[in-house]
């Protein structure tokens, strides 16, 4: 193949974007009310959830981990050290399971149903949400929506009430009150429901949906609106003082699930998983893999506020009912792996939140009933996903405070902050001196003054930016860049750096920009092509004595996909890019799970940072089709990429 081509494009490859912070508030005005989805998403996992200090693992959005659990339309990309990558599937939709049930008793479905909702024959589509940011400049004014949400407060504010214009800093989004509900603009009421048939309710019911935006990614409300559309008489009680029945118990269904309870209500809960301990994948080292303990200090000197210290059970673990009500037993961690979570403001930059067992118990009536007058959705938790875990609302705990001029509360929103993953990978994590990594700014951060790309050698100042790093000893040092613009910066970690929490400090027009890293001595990442872990690799065949070069990639329709590989009797090299070796010197190397020979691992001669592994493809693949490749160096695995081998 072409590999100066090749290797080329892997040097100019992007770091990915970063994906959350508590509950409760809000605190501020109280008026202009902070976005969770805006203010936290740095610190939500690859599930699109997180905990606050108390460790209560919750969702502001659409739990798409449970959503893949459950079938709800969503296709496997890939999987990652820091968690699976998922999309929607694209057609042939099915209309989507009940994900969860809020505190007035309705359930909470999925994104998918009927396109007429009562016509259980007509076809399902992606439900949309009727909410639309508002057309303004100032913020002088509330929407209609959400005025059961201000009690005593008027539309027309008076100047002390006031947000902050709308800027770069302050963009329309940032706050639940820049969004209107339009009546006919989507499928969805003001509450983020409908009055529909679904397949668990062929007679109709009220229902919520979770919202998508037609890209995938989560659409304002995302779950519930700022009000319950029925009375929330549900709650989470101390103990259940009514006569119930048992329905599942000690990881066993009883006697009472064959009697007359309340189908929808009982049969929704996810018990698969209840019998097996809950996992995270720690931020510390997400090369590990999941692991069912977490304790609360490290030798980072990261404390975190959450710990496990003996396996949890995860997943519902009690359900009985009543006359009148379900109950819900669950240690509100889920049945899949959790985390990890990232924070770049934060020590070796991992959030120090992490989960805890909450050992609550959800009652929701089994026969809800319309509000007479819309009761305001707070913080904290609105009901419960049907895996035990909370549903939390769009609300992050902050506001904006007229008086301070910036927001107050839980959450964090600051206005310089960037993003560091590696360049190969995308992912968050441990970093080698020597990586190539990636920055990309949080909120409204601009990292360069200008847009620039460079030949090797790289600069130290490229766009008008220079960047520093200090490692855990103090000893700072200036890195080299080889590309960067005001939302992307690519460049190299220096060398000799010292294990550890370290800081990277981004100087552009004046300001600088701060992000937090943790230096480890090895941690391989391997480039891929696509969003699908294609490996960003070349072939070298060897064939009576001559060698040939090979893709393992073709472009189709301008997508790059898989060119599958023929082995045919021959010696087959996959060559592999990667970053990360850092100190170690040797690699080892598994295809489709069969171990493979390594017969050269370490730096490519032309760009820093970039690291080489020729791997014999063994013949016993031939036919196998998809296979995912693992390299592993310093005892520490790499991402997967994967190849076709026909």
């Amino acid at each position: 193949m072409n590999g100066s081509k090749l290797i080329a494009a892997i040097c100019m490859l992007s770091g990915s974007t970063v994906f959350a912070q508590g509950p409760g508030g809000p605190s501020g005005d109280g008026v202009w009310r902070r976005n969770a989805y805006y203010g936290e998403f740095q610190t939500f996992d690859a599930c699109l959830g997180h905990q606050p200090g108390t460790g209560q693992y919750h969702y502001h959005v659409t739990p798409v981990c449970l959503r893949a659990q459950l079938g709800d339309n969503i296709v496997t990309l890939r999987n990652a050290r820091t968690g699976p990558a998922y999309a929607e599937q694209s057609s042939g939709w099915h209309h989507s399971p009940i994900l969860g049930w809020a505190l007035d008793g309705y359930p909470i479905y999925g994104p998918y149903g009927y396109s007429v909702a009562t016509d259980g024959a007509s076809p399902v589509k992606r439900m949309v949400s009727g909410y639309q940011l508002r057309g303004i400049t100032v913020r002088q004014s509330l929407p209609s929506w959400s005025l059961p949400n201000h009690q005593g407060v008027s539309q027309n504010l008076s100047a002390a009430q006031y947000g902050p214009p709308v800027s770069a800093q302050y963009p329309l989004g940032r706050y639940l009150e820049d969004y209107d509900w339009v009546s006919g603009a989507g499928d969805l009421d003001r509450y983020n429901g409908r009055f529909a048939v679904t397949p668990e309710f062929p007679q109709g019911t009220y229902a919520y949906y979770t919202t998508l935006d037609a890209s995938g990614a989560p659409a304002f409300p995302y779950i519930l609106g700022g009000q319950f559309y029925g009375t929330a008489s549900g709650n989470f009680p101390t103990n259940v003082t009514a006569s119930t029945t048992d329905y599942f118990n000690n990881g066993a269904y009883t006697s009472g699930s064959s009697g007359s309870a309340p189908a929808p209500q009982l049969t929704s809960w996810s018990t698969k998983y209840s019998g097996q301990s809950a996992t995270i994948v720690s931020p510390f080292d997400p090369s590990a893999g999941p692991v069912t303990t977490w304790p609360g200090t490290n030798s980072l000197g990261v404390k975190t506020s959450g710990s496990v210290t003996t396996p949890t059970a995860a997943e519902t673990q009690r359900i009985r009912y009543s006359s009148s009500s379900v109950y819900i037993t669950a240690n509100g961690l889920a049945g899949y792996a959790m985390g990890p979570w990232f924070s770049p403001d934060m020590t070796a930059g991992i959030f120090s939140n992490f989960p805890s067992a909450s050992a609550s118990t959800f009652q929701i009536p089994t026969a809800p009933t319309v509000a007479a007058t819309p009761t305001a959705t707070g913080g904290g938790p609105q009901g419960m996903w049907v895996n035990g875990v909370s549903v939390f609302n769009f609300i992050d705990g902050a506001s904006y405070s007229n008086a301070s001029g910036g927001d107050v509360g839980g959450g964090l929103a600051p206005s310089l902050l960037a993003a560091i993953s590696s360049s190969a990978s995308f992912e968050q994590g441990p970093m080698a001196p020597g990586s190539l990594v990636t920055a990309t700014p949080l909120f409204f951060t601009s990292l360069a003054t200008s847009t620039a790309s460079a030949a090797p050698p790289w600069p130290t100042t490229l766009g008008g930016a220079t960047i520093t790093v200090t490692d855990s000893a103090g000893i700072s040092a200036r890195a080299q860049i080889s590309y960067a613009s005001p939302t992307q910066i690519n460049f190299r970690l220096p060398t000799g750096l010292a294990t550890g929490a370290g800081s990277v400090s981004i100087s552009a027009g004046g300001v600088s920009i701060p992000s937090k890293i943790n230096i480890q001595p090895v941690y391989p990442n391997l480039f891929l092509l696509n969003a699908s872990g294609l490996a960003a690799a070349g072939i070298v065949r060897v064939h009576n004595g001559q060698n040939t070069n090979e893709q393992v990639y073709q472009l189709v329709n301008g997508n790059v996909v898989p060119n599958p590989i023929a082995l045919n009797g021959d010696q087959v090299f996959l060559i592999l890019y990667g970053s990360g070796l850092g100190s170690s010197t040797t690699a080892t190397a598994t295809m489709g799970g069969v171990n493979a020979t390594v017969t050269a691992a370490g730096p490519q001669p032309t760009y820093g940072g970039l690291d080489q592994f020729n791997v014999l493809i063994p013949a016993s693949l031939t036919g196998k089709g998809n296979v995912s490749i693992v390299v592993t160096a310093g005892g520490k695995p790499s991402n997967a990429v994967n190849v076709t081998i026909q």
